[in-house]
């Protein structure tokens, strides 16, 4: 991996910003990603991220290309969704997703989790189930990252990567494949710093992308990370938005990060680019040391089937 400035190189030799636009979103999210997206490109932004799960697809496709930026600029991913984790499955979703963004090809295709569901077609409606578990399936994460690999020499995919992996499963499916993951997205934030992962995915040169950089400020009334007495003290000391310190905290620390906004103003402010101290830095991770959280909880989400990261209620 190599770092210049924003933008670092892959180790499937692609280029890949640092600072994208995320598009996960509510009810009213394709309209707000359709404007959010336009303004973002605008703005300078060439990573956009989502997933077919999104249901913003459409609408980040549709900005793309209404814009007067080369395709060949701006980074696009998105995910394979859990229940076409079969390896039947793997183009037809691809495919499905191209559609709707009206593109020929992605810059990133990923895995979005390593569980495994029953396929019940590909309508929106269908991808969860209504009893409020997901039961998991058994599908070897290798059978379907081998689909995968498949839609890279067939050209309609330029990199191919993974989302909430264990290190464990990144081992084994490193020994395994034969196109090794180029990005690793997760969860990352001061209060869950992924020291352990970041060390694993350096060594072997796999970039990570850190949904939810902020921590979900207010998500489930646990204390917002904009207000941590150590993000507060660093805003001051660089004369920056809080917002602006945890993103380029992450950045500092060689991974991309995805802040979504459908605000103009928030969105251009995601998008300045400082550097910090090292001392700084290191200060920020003893947040997640002392009160690591996550925000994201798939037990929560999915069903008592899919509690991957082990949490209790």
């Amino acid at each position: 991996m190599t770092v210049d400035n924003r933008v670092v190189k892959l180790n499937s030799g692609h280029n890949f910003p640092l600072i994208g636009y995320g598009t996960f979103g509510g009810p009213h999210a394709p309209e707000q990603v359709y404007e959010g997206s336009k303004y973002a490109l605008e703005e300078g932004y060439r990573h956009f991220d989502t997933a077919y799960l999104y249901r913003t697809e459409e609408a980040l496709g549709k900005a793309v290309r209404e814009s007067n930026v080369p395709r060949e600029e701006i980074f696009i991913t998105t995910k394979l969704w859990q229940t076409f984790h079969r390896p039947q499955y793997v183009r037809p979703a691809v495919e499905r997703s191209l559609q709707l963004l009206g593109l020929d090809y992605l810059d990133m295709y990923m895995m979005h989790w390593p569980m495994a569901w029953e396929f019940n077609g590909y309508e929106f409606d269908n991808l969860k189930s209504k009893n409020g578990d997901n039961p998991c399936i058994d599908v070897p994460i290798i059978d379907t990252w081998r689909a995968m690999e498949d839609l890279v020499k067939a050209g309609l995919v330029k990199s191919i990567g993974v989302s909430n992996f264990s290190i464990s499963q990144l081992e084994d499916l490193l020994e395994k494949c034969e196109i090794p993951p180029a990005v690793h997205q997760l969860e990352i934030h001061p209060s869950l710093p992924q020291e352990e992962m970041l060390e694993f995915c350096k060594k072997h040169n796999i970039v990570l992308t850190a949904y939810a950089p902020l921590a979900n400020p207010g998500h489930k009334g646990v204390l917002s990370m904009l207000t941590d007495p150590a993000v507060l003290r660093l805003a001051e000391k660089y004369s920056k938005t809080p917002v602006q310190v945890l993103l380029n905290w992450g950045i500092a620390r060689g991974y991309a990060v995805i802040p979504k906004s459908c605000n103009p103003q928030r969105i251009k402010e995601n998008f300045v680019h400082f550097e910090m101290e090292q001392e700084d830095i290191e200060s920020l991770l003893e947040i997640g040391r002392e009160n690591p959280y996550r925000s994201c909880c798939p037990l929560e989400d999915f069903g008592p089937s899919n509690n991957i990261f082990n949490k209790v209620l």
